[in-house]
């Protein structure tokens, strides 16, 4: 038996009724049809993007130095023709009694003994008179077997009429015999000089219980007079026996 093979004839108003029925049937497919077709074309994929900044480990801060004295090593105008490391710092009396020319070649003198060394170079203007002075710092070791840790030499310079003229000169002790330099203040008008040992002469000893162990301290205060740094003032201050061996002195510059 197959369907509907007992309903009559249908009638024209059912007819149309059915036709009408299957065409809204037929649009309610092809609409819905059309409206996931045009959901899947305008779905797209989102991709989230965290707005939660990075995180770096922190890296340790590196201390910056900024050395003191470097404004002190610019080269002024008056010096400009000057240069200290090829320089005859004049007549300089060696342990032996002996005389010799002071100059150094390329910033170093040797001898039998030793050798001298051009330690730095500040321009300041340390006279009052306007325009800056050259303070020269060399160094002298002496060997005899082993050697004696140095000593200092200073040379304060200025220049009148395009010539230079020396103002002071000042040589210490060394660190393994005594009166070997613990620190050097420049300021207005005035040098200071601290030593170890008691040093009221320059370049002079003060041995203490071993090599390179002094006690006590020289104060030294030289000023300008008009002329030339000269001394006025020696004060000597009772410290305990220390190990000056590679001490590094402080220079002071005001």
């Amino acid at each position: 038996m197959f369907p509907f093979t007992r309903i009559g004839p249908f009638d024209r108003t059912e007819k149309k009724a059915l036709l009408l029925a299957f065409l809204f049937c037929a649009l309610f497919i092809v609409s819905f049809s059309l409206s996931m077709s045009a959901n899947r074309t305008r779905k797209k994929r989102v991709t989230l993007l965290s707005t939660t900044p990075l995180i770096t480990p922190l890296e340790p801060s590196v201390p910056s130095y900024v050395d003191p004295l470097e404004k002190f090593r610019l080269v002024p105008e008056n010096f400009w023709k000057y240069d200290f490391r090829n320089f005859s710092y004049g007549v300089y009396a060696t342990s032996n009694g002996r005389m010799r020319a002071l100059t150094l070649t390329h910033g170093v003198l040797e001898d039998d003994s030793g050798w001298f060394e051009l330690k730095d170079v500040y321009y300041k203007d340390i006279t009052g008179e306007g325009s800056e002075e050259a303070i020269v710092r060399l160094s002298r070791v002496r060997c005899s077997g082993s050697c004696d840790g140095g000593g200092d030499i200073f040379f304060v310079y200025t220049t009148r009429n395009g010539k230079l003229k020396n103002l002071w000169r000042y040589e210490t002790g060394s660190y393994a015999y005594g009166c070997g330099l613990k620190s050097f203040t420049l300021g207005s008008k005035q040098i200071d000089l601290e030593l170890f040992g008691r040093c009221p002469r320059p370049a002079m000893e003060y041995p203490g219980p071993a090599k390179f162990v002094v006690d006590d301290l020289t104060l030294l205060l030289f000023e300008f007079d008009g002329r030339r740094f000269t001394t006025t003032t020696i004060d000597y201050i009772p410290e305990s026996a220390r190990n000056v061996k590679n001490w590094e002195p402080e220079i002071r510059i005001y």
